[in-house]
């Protein structure tokens, strides 16, 4: 992508994005926004915003991250779209020891079933949770209407009712990490000033609730935190459902929330940085931990926590946490030009995109401790600095893992966003 002007001529810098990849994606999101013009019978009618061709994320200066303006957006939200009602792939049959196992696929699943795109479930439901955020957002956004749209059919009373049906017989599916996204979504939508979002929250409040009486089980039910850096992740899992109940109040979630925080990481010191990040880390246990507490912990007992949790910002044990591009070694790299066609390439493209996410949610992390900071605390402008190198990478290296990363990767991308603009945290 070649450099823009700015109002004085000279080259403002964009992120780099791959030409190729993202060429890929631009017909896309032309084509959503083409689509907007019609009409769907259970949605407001948008105003036709300025024709809005795809391009990379804009920066605001060489010193500024990534900004949540209209191109910006429009590009984000070619992802969700794009996936949203791309079904999850159909496993393979199978051969075992003594018998061979076939799949086929559920009759009617996109009548009785709300999140069955994206690649697996979690991801359907965050980025059904990044459309609704980022019409919040950016409400002239061109592709509202087809946002708008994709909400009506996926959040039909029939297919939340299938969703409570098959969580209910199935408890531990997809907790905690696919729960706490489906809470957060919920939260969107019933603290969106808007009449169909309160009608969607409505019907997904039965889910919600279930699903938030689970996780108090859960998490009291626990004895240790999960600390890996992948989807169990038990302060990601704590954090995310308290942004919820911060939206959409749980009093008694709430209240089980702070004190299993307090309980698993109140007393814990010298987080091992060192052994960051993992092979298919996309989240830092540490920096995910330390934001947590800064939600439950007041500033000045925060700050003194956090001196003894992590090490100094410009020590050399911190370097791990300012490596700003874990997935650029190439040890984990897929090979260019293949084409998906088995499990091992499969996990190959997964792990990728997973190192490659990192750095949204590292920089997300780091935003939330230095909002949590006292705002004299030296820290503070030294965690922003370094969130915005992780975001830099982050749009750099986004569409590298191809379809493995841009089902999901999106929505991290936006959680950092909304921080930046100073809109309530997600």
């Amino acid at each position: 992508m070649s450099d823009t002007q700015n109002d004085a001529g000279s080259p403002r810098p964009s992120l780099r994005f791959h030409r190729a990849r993202w060429c890929a994606l631009a017909p896309a999101a032309a084509v959503l926004v083409a689509a907007c013009a019609t009409d769907a019978p259970d949605q407001p009618q948008e105003e036709a915003g300025a024709a809005a061709a795809a391009s990379a994320p804009s920066l605001t200066g060489p010193d500024s991250g990534p900004m949540l303006d209209l191109e910006t957006a429009l590009s984000l939200a070619a992802m969700p779209l794009s996936c949203v009602d791309r079904p999850h792939a159909l496993r393979p049959d199978r051969a075992g020891y003594l018998d061979d196992i076939s799949y086929v696929r559920r009759r009617d699943f996109d009548q009785n079933r709300a999140f069955y795109g994206c690649w697996d479930w979690h991801s359907a439901v965050n980025s059904t949770w990044a459309m609704v955020r980022l019409v919040k957002e950016v409400p002239e956004l061109p592709v509202a209407p087809l946002i708008r749209e994709k909400l009506r059919d996926h959040l039909s009373e029939e297919a939340l009712a299938g969703e409570l049906e098959y969580l209910s017989d199935n408890p531990s599916f997809e907790r905690p990490y696919g729960w706490v996204w489906l809470v957060l979504l919920h939260g969107e939508l019933a603290s969106w000033d808007d009449p169909f979002a309160a009608r969607w929250a409505e019907r997904l409040e039965p889910v919600v609730s279930h699903l938030s009486d689970r996780l108090i089980d859960y998490l009291e039910d626990l004895e240790r935190p999960v600390r890996t850096g992948v989807h169990p992740n038990t302060a990601f899992a704590i954090a995310t459902a308290l942004q919820a109940e911060g939206m959409a109040e749980r009093p008694g979630l709430a209240e089980a929330l702070r004190a299993s925080a307090e309980r698993f990481f109140g007393a814990d010191r010298n987080c091992p940085v060192a052994y960051e990040p993992g092979r298919s880390d996309f989240l830092s246990p540490c920096l995910e931990e330390a934001a947590l507490m800064g939600m439950v912990l007041a500033p000045e007992s925060y700050a003194a926590w956090l001196d003894g949790f992590l090490p100094a910002l410009d020590s050399d044990e911190f370097e791990p946490l300012r490596e700003t591009n874990p997935a650029g070694a190439g040890e984990d790299e897929p090979p260019e030009g293949d084409v998906v066609t088995n499990d091992s390439l499969r996990s190959a493209y997964g792990t990728y995109s997973h190192l490659i996410g990192l750095a949204f949610t590292r920089a997300d992390a780091m935003l939330r401790i230095a909002a949590a900071l006292p705002a004299e605390d030296p820290r503070v402008p030294e965690l922003r600095a370094l969130a915005t190198r992780h975001a830099r990478t982050g749009y750099d290296t986004m569409f590298d893992a191809d379809y493995a990363g841009s089902h999901w990767i999106g929505s991290f991308a936006l959680k950092y966003l909304v921080l930046t603009t100073g809109g309530s945290s997600p």
